[in-house]
């Protein structure tokens, strides 16, 4: 039987980077992931940033949170140490945030290319493994698309056109709204059983055995596990 999963993220979340990798892991020990498909969909967390824009991620977690900027960048290292704990790269200061709308643009151009999981591999590795701005620097977006296997041509076309995959964009939006999404990561599997938050991997091991099996699962995030609107949890020592 086919399983199809659904994950709702955004580049700006490292929560979301640190869940993708935590449900491969758990994807590479399923018996049934030659019939696994995983889609991944979009959802800006701040949709009113103009494309082009971007900041420094410490003042921005500093101005959500209403902390200094010593304790902005102590939470960074804390989630430096897990992206460790799982062999990620994640540069703790440097990096910065900002509107990652044309970076969904480009993920819904790739699935139709057939190049998803790169560039969206390509993109996580750009923006938590390497200092250089990202969202305001167009030249670096396209050498990163470009670097995940797609066409120099065909990028710069999507990326001159504003309304290219904007509508797909605004439909996995409104489809997140609908299923009271709030926070990423946010993965449905088959449509019917939802998981949230960047969970252990044995979480995703039992959710995927269970809807291979049609039973159900809802699984909340943890405290420190998922992104929103409001910005990243914090998490604790």
């Amino acid at each position: 039987m086919s399983v199809t999963v659904d994950i709702w993220t955004d580049i700006n979340c490292p929560f979301c980077y640190l869940g993708k990798k935590r449900f491969l892991d758990a994807l590479s020990e399923f018996p049934g992931r030659d019939d696994v498909a995983v889609v991944h969909r979009s959802f800006e967390l701040d949709p009113t940033l103009d494309p082009g824009t971007s900041g420094s991620v410490e003042d921005h977690l500093a101005t959500k949170y209403g902390i200094s900027l010593d304790q902005a960048r102590a939470n960074e290292a804390r989630v430096g140490a897990q992206a460790a704990e799982l062999g990620l790269p994640y540069q703790t200061s440097g990096r910065d945030f900002g509107s990652s709308f044309d970076m969904h643009r480009l993920l819904h151009h790739a699935l139709a290319v057939g190049k998803q999981e790169d560039l969206l591999d390509a993109l996580y590795a750009a923006n938590f493994g390497e200092t250089e701005p990202l969202f305001g620097d167009r030249a670096r977006l396209v050498a990163v698309a470009v670097g995940a296997g797609l066409d120099e041509l065909q990028v710069c076309a999507v990326l001159n056109d504003p309304e290219a995959y904007a509508d797909d964009v605004r439909q996995d939006e409104q489809e997140a709204a609908a299923l009271g999404v709030t926070g990423v990561p946010f993965f449905v599997i088959d449509g019917k059983y939802a998981v949230s938050g960047a969970q252990p991997t044995e979480v995703f091991e039992r959710a995927l055995t269970m809807a291979a099996a049609d039973r159900p699962v809802v699984v909340g995030a943890s405290a420190d596990a998922e992104c929103g609107p409001d910005g990243c949890a914090v998490p604790q020592s």
